[in-house]
């Protein structure tokens, strides 16, 4: 035919790969092409499939121009228009899901009080607009679909008939069904003449009737249209493409898995009788034969799976004339279905092509072809977890991406997921930890992100749209400084974030804005306390005031916070203009408006609270203005007018930015990340599937209960079902792979290593796999991977695993102890020389054994041998794997604190109260006198209050009076102490050298008496255990004081030791010079051997372990944690993360070695001490240092 010569017709090109439909509609596109000014119609269902058309069509053509691609629902409203004419059909249908909402938003309250409402009005108690809300759009989406299936049932119920038609015959509504039919018709008197005229039911039956009769058009339609790669269609759709193929060439490229008729291999087949079929059958025709015998006849994975592309391709052979397509085209067939030239087809995943291609039975047909050993084009892979399927999918495809000879790309693996909302942090974590020039970094991209996922900036906002009932915790208001956008428009940049959250945590804010806010929250009682406006005023206050104190305090009702200051003071105004912005719009949003009044308020705070840095910026802020126009106009459109509160508003807003839109990107240049989705069968080298466990997938989604298509019988050809979508999906991922398909679920319990089910659709296939292949073939395609990704199976020779972490193969290759230096670690006991080779001892000690650890060479100064204090040598004794950390490796993992996050004291316990007791206790007035007391305690409280360090109203008031009970108790007790010695002493020079470490320090705070010199310690936790019979004096308790008193008798310096604790008074005897300094060097070459590999030496396991070694039940109680007993693991990150359980810790076979040089001595001293209870102690561990 001529260029310009385009003949109207109605071709359906079948084939089941995408790329030879692509190819076949290009080749007829570039033959016949349109004239110059007019442009291609492409129809799609969904972005990713309109952007790899585009691509084929300007790989092909040499570029894609003049090309419209569009959903089919937007094309039918301009058909509509052009056939019927603009005047006659309005820009957008009256009765569109979002107008609609907003119809019955103003319809349904008038309805409740009818009777025949009855069983909709108990959902709506009371003055409830969110839940009306609710209701309105589930039921506007309900009506969008009776508009799209059911125009028929529509019909009948504004005509005033209550029935509901089906395949023969109608039903009458049920009593609880009639407020359907009545809600309809109420939705329908809201509309004027024109506008009952223009609803989608009424405009579809015009506008078909008006092409059916050769009437001229209002305007012409477009010569041609093209739909690709639909394998799901409306039948108002494929009503409407028949009917325009009398005025334009009608092109379908279908994609059909069969190339023979196979529409009666499933149940439902009945429905789908008519008078032609397009496609032969392959033998006898099966319509005759019993489902149960359909395995015997067809392949099972299509009968499991094909339901939904079936009941579409049997409503197309009602309009697909295959001779007169013929005649149009003048080719000679219009199915293409051929092998592909190259193509092996002795692999698995081609021969399950194959077969479903040519409707090859499971049972009884051809004989499957044997696989060659090393095929491995369908594998699965069972992981622990969603973040190990991924790690294992990144090992795998950097096998892939060097496999020799044809190694795969990035741009050629898709990776399907239930759900990458669910998914992509993970996917984030996993694929984004590499940097660019890491050998092991892939390119990636994740589509079908909401907006929120996507955008920092949406994100904030949704927020901020929740702010009346967010607690607005400092974490939260940490991570709104974190948005770009927002930061910026304060004025702050991503380097001052760790100085204002520092400050946030240090001038005590942890949640709300203020009193104002907190009372919003029905919180009132709780005052301005630690809110952001409490932090933000001793911000302001320390950079007025410094550190000095300010004379009246209490009128202030805060305490300076002094940090501020310098250069970064700047920084307390911008968080001070930000807060009241954030009070601004807390306000604005406490009192109903209209939608228009909401659109102003929100454009407001959009500008109050932004500043758009770069383009994605201002694409979210464009976004959120046009979401906001949408729903404006869409309530004009409506007639909605109804003050509404915020979280109408917000629900409104946030709903209108999840508006379907082609132009979001789906692949871009690397693995493309994707949520299953249905009509996207685009071809890729390797289709992965993550998560496909049993109960993700097939995906639920329940039908609404008033959803009168699920009824029994009403099932019609073509209905949408979220389970066939997701078999559907299954078949289409199948088919889609070129040359890998790879299968993955978290199949084992992270718990207990339990063997937990894929999806049912994974062991279909499966299944299918072991019918064609023999019993356990899938078995041997399948990889089970260890719980962690540093297991050791990864480096064993004959597991069949493999991984990329280098980091991983560096730990494990290690050598084991001894290995690595030609030294062995210092024994503690034991005397070396300067060069490490070890003296004669009294004592015989063995290195560990039963461990793994690499020892590192002795530690080195720069000077030679390490100097350190005894506060260091304290610190190492306590958490001996922690200072191995910070101390020789430089790496310092700490305890989160629960200030950091913003969380609310509820009470002064455990590290809360042992750091603000140890604070004071270090800054005692060295004048202080006993009838001081009740005066210091109480400004004390006062002061602590001032600074948010109290809890909040009542709870905070008992706690003030418990904290200055005990300050006022132990400082009694030890000015009491401090009266038979009432003169300072010189300060204790100390200097204790090792082969390998020198201890050197000063010891201050001496006093002395007429009874000699006395150390008098003053300590924030429990000293005594004051529930034994006689009270006795805890050991791990008295480290410090018990370094001190031996630094001092090893420097021959006599001192009585006194330690005053929070619940008792404890005295021990003067120590013996020559075995203090024999027990210093003993802990110096513990430190020494403690740098070079981490020291399983806890001190409360130690302690346990010389009480009862045998007791392993008391030992895990003791490190892991029981009943009413905190984990010594808990106390030390480090500790945790290097010896997990307590078996790992007594496998190394240390513990008795150490635990007897160390803590026997300790032991041993603290048992000679004489223990006085403190009045009103109590006996527990709640305040203890953690």
């Amino acid at each position: 035919m001529p260029a310009s010569s385009i003949s109207p017709g109605f071709i359906a090109l079948h084939s089941h790969r995408s790329e030879v439909l692509a190819d076949t509609l290009t080749a007829w596109l570039r033959a016949h092409p349109l004239l110059p000014l007019e442009s291609e119609v492409v129809l799609v269902q969904s972005n990713g499939m309109a952007e790899w058309i585009k691509i084929e069509l300007a790989r092909q053509g040499g570029v894609c121009a003049a090309t419209r691609v569009e959903l089919p629902s937007r094309f039918l409203w301009r058909t509509y228009r052009q056939v019927l004419g603009s005047q006659q059909v309005p820009s957008e249908s009256p009765l569109d899901k979002l107008p609609m909402t907003w119809r019955l938003m103003a319809v349904l309250p008038g309805c409740l009080s009818d009777p025949v409402f009855q069983p909709v009005a108990g959902f709506l108690r009371g003055d409830e607009p969110d839940r009306l809300l609710q209701l309105a759009s589930r039921l506007a989406d309900l009506f969008d679909q009776y508009q799209i299936y059911r125009p028929d049932w529509l019909q009948d119920w504004a005509a005033g008939r209550n029935v509901l038609r089906k395949a023969a015959g109608h039903d009458e509504l049920g009593e609880d069904q009639l407020w359907q039919a009545e809600l309809w018709r109420r939705v329908l008197d809201t509309l004027d003449d024109s506008q009952r005229q223009a609803t989608r039911p009424a405009l579809h039956a015009r506008a078909l009737a008006h092409l059916q009769s050769g009437q001229p058009l209002a305007s012409p339609v477009a010569r041609r249209v093209s739909v690709f790669g639909m394998s799901h269609m409306p039948g108002q759709l494929l009503e409407m493409l028949a009917a325009l193929a009398a005025h334009s060439q009608v092109l379908l490229a279908v994609p059909n898995p069969c190339q023979y008729h196979w529409g009666d291999i499933m149940d439902g087949r009945e429905w789908l009788q008519a008078e032609r079929r397009r496609h032969a059958y392959r033998g006898e025709a099966l319509a005759a034969l019993p489902l149960a015998q359909m395995h015997l006849h067809a392949p099972t994975l299509l009968a499991a799976w094909g339901r939904q592309g079936r009941d579409f391709i049997r409503q197309l052979d009602a309009f697909d004339d295959l001779q007169a397509a013929q005649q149009v085209t003048q080719w000679p067939r219009l199915d293409f279905f051929d092998d592909v030239p190259g193509e092996d087809g002795t692999r698995l995943l081609a021969q399950l092509q194959r077969r479903i291609r040519d409707l090859e039975p499971s049972s009884g047909g051809a004989k499957a072809l044997p696989l060659r050993q090393d095929d491995r084009s369908v594998t699965f892979s069972v992981a622990h977890s969603p973040v190990r399927e991924l790690e294992v999918l990144h090992d795998q495809l950097l096998q892939w991406f060097h496999a020799s000879p044809e190694p795969l790309s990035p741009r050629d693996v898709v990776v399907m997921v239930p759900d990458i909302e669910v998914m992509a942090p993970a996917i984030r974590a996993v694929f984004g930890q590499y940097k660019r020039a890491d050998a092991r970094f892939i390119p990636y991209d994740i589509a079908d992100l909401g907006a929120q996922a996507i955008s920092p900036l949406i994100h904030a906002v949704e927020w901020l749209l929740a702010l009346p009932q967010q607690r607005s915790r400092m974490s939260e208001l940490v991570e709104l400084l974190e948005v770009p956008a927002l930061a910026a428009r304060f004025g702050l940049k991503d380097e001052h974030l760790p100085t204002l959250t520092r400050w946030m945590a240090g001038s005590g804010i942890r949640w709300g804005l203020s009193a104002e806010h907190r009372a919003g929250l029905g919180l009132g009682v709780c005052g301005d306390d630690n809110s952001a406006l409490f932090g933000v005023q001793r911000m302001l206050m320390g950079y007025a005031c410094g550190a000095d104190p300010v004379d009246d305090d209490v009128s202030w009702g805060v305490s300076p916070y002094p940090e501020v200051g310098g250069l970064d003071a700047e920084l307390a105004g911008s968080l001070a203009h930000l807060l009241q912005a954030l009070i601004d719009w807390w306000q604005s949003c406490t009192q109903s408006a209209t939608p228009v009044r909401w659109a102003e308020r929100c454009r407001a705070m959009l500008v109050a609270l932004f500043k758009p840095r770069d383009d994605h910026d201002r694409n979210a802020l464009a976004a959120l203005d046009q979401a906001l126009n949408d729903w404006v106009r869409a309530c004009g459109e409506a007639g909605f007018a109804e003050a509404v509160p915020l979280a109408v508003a917000r629900s409104a807003w946030l709903e209108a930015l999840k508006a379907p839109r082609l132009e979001q990107r789906f692949r871009a240049g690397g693995v493309t990340f994707c949520t299953l989705m249905p009509m996207r069968a685009i071809p890729f080298k390797a289709v992965c599937l993550l998560g496909m466990n049993d109960g993700d997938y097939p995906r639920r989604s329940p039908r609404a209960d008033f959803d009168l298509m699920g009824l029994p019988g009403m099932t019609r050809p073509g209905d949408r079902s979220r389970r066939d979508d997701d078999r559907q999906l299954m078949l289409e991922a199948l088919l889609s792979a070129r040359q890998l398909l790879y299968v993955s679920w978290s199949g084992r319990s992270v718990r207990n290593n339990s063997e937990q089910p894929p999806s049912v659709l994974v062991s279909q296939l499966r299944d299918e796999i072991d019918l064609l292949w023999g019993k356990d073939t899938a078995q041997g395609l399948t990889t089970v991977h260890p719980l962690q990704p540093f297991s050791r199976a990864y480096f064993e020779v004959g597991s069949g695993l493999q991984t990329y972490a280098k980091e991983w193969r560096a730990a494990q290759s290690a050598p084991s102890p001894g290995a690595v230096s030609d030294r062995e670690p210092q024994p503690v006991g034991a005397v070396s020389d300067r060069d490490g080779s070890p003296e004669t001892s009294s004592r015989s000690q063995t290195a560990p054994t039963g461990s793994s650890f690499v020892l590192l060479p002795p530690l080195e100064s720069a000077n030679g041998v390490p100097v350190i204090t005894l506060t260091q040598l304290a610190r190492f004794l306590r958490k001996p794997v922690g200072a191995f950390f910070s101390e020789r490796l430089q790496v310092h993992l700490q305890t989160e604190r629960s200030e950091l996050l913003g969380e609310e004291l509820f009470g002064l316990g455990g590290l809360d109260l042992y750091q603000l007791l140890d604070h004071e206790l270090q800054h005692v007035p060295a004048q202080l006198r006993a009838e001081q007391l009740p005066a210091h305690a109480a400004r004390v409280v006062q002061q602590l209050r001032l600074a948010g360090a109290l809890p909040l109203a009542g709870v905070g008031t008992l706690e003030a009076q418990k904290l200055s009970h005990i300050l006022q108790t132990q400082l009694a007790a030890a000015l009491r102490e401090r009266a038979a010695y009432p003169q300072a002493a010189e300060r204790i020079l100390l200097d204790q050298v090792h082969p390998q470490v020198v201890l050197r320090d000063t010891l201050g705070g001496v006093l002395a008496g007429e009874g000699g010199q006395l150390l008098l310690s003053l300590r924030a936790n429990d000293v005594a255990d004051l529930q034994t019979k006689a009270p006795q004096a805890r050991p791990d308790k008295l480290i410090d004081s018990w370094l001190q008193s031996l630094a001092a008798a090893a420097m021959g310096q006599s001192c009585q030791c006194v330690v005053v604790g929070r619940n008792a008074v404890v005295r021990v005897p003067l120590q013996d010079p020559e075995a203090a300094r024999a027990q210093m060097q003993l802990l110096l070459a513990t430190w020494a051997e403690g740098m070079r590999w981490p020291l399983p030496l806890p001190p409360g396991v130690a302690l346990q372990w010389l009480k009862d070694p045998d007791n392993h039940n008391a030992l895990a109680d003791a490190y892991e944690g029981g009943d009413f007993k905190s984990a010594e693991k808990d106390k030390d990150p480090a500790l945790a993360r290097t010896y997990p359980q307590v078996d790992d810790l007594l496998a190394t076979g240390a513990l008795d070695r150490l635990a007897q040089a160390v803590y026997a001595p300790l032991k041993a001293w603290a048992a000679q001490a004489q223990v006085e209870a403190l009045p009103g102690a109590a006996a527990d561990d709640e305040g203890d240092e953690a």
